[in-house]
């Protein structure tokens, strides 16, 4: 069971409680939450909900909250964010409000790849199912 909280994104139409997902960022000796919406908790893949969460420091990074929520699932880290928001190659989901733990679908955004940029040119969540199916 994790920690619940009221969802703070009301006006938005965003009416499920919050679920405070607990990583253990062991790199830096603290404890953090990722705020993801009941209803989009709920939606996740088991393999998902259950895994460790982890954050990954962005390979451009300049400061400590340039990081992505993580989970590994059948030897692979898949990125949170792009489950919820099930994003495919190419697309990427973009953060509203900077806060990368914050994985309330009223604070995510779906984008799609414009030419000269890095993108994932990966559908997590097709590896998820395809790690169930084995």
């Amino acid at each position: 069971t994790y920690q619940t909280t009221p969802n703070d994104h009301r006006r938005w139409g965003a009416l499920s409680e919050i679920v405070l997902v607990p990583i253990n960022d062991r790199k830096r000796s603290r404890m953090l939450f990722a705020k993801v919406e009941r209803s989009a908790f709920d939606a996740l893949p088991e393999r998902v909900r259950n895994a460790s969460w982890v954050i990954v420091k962005d390979g451009t990074a300049i400061d400590d909250m340039q990081v992505s929520v993580r989970a590994m699932v059948a030897g692979s880290l898949v990125t949170v964010a792009r489950i919820i928001m099930d994003a495919k190659p190419g697309e990427y989901v973009r953060n509203v409000n900077g806060n990368r733990l914050d994985l309330r679908t009223t604070n995510l955004r779906l984008k799609g790849a414009k030419t000269g940029k890095r993108y994932s040119k990966r559908h997590d969540l097709a590896i998820v199912r395809q790690a169930a199916a084995i």
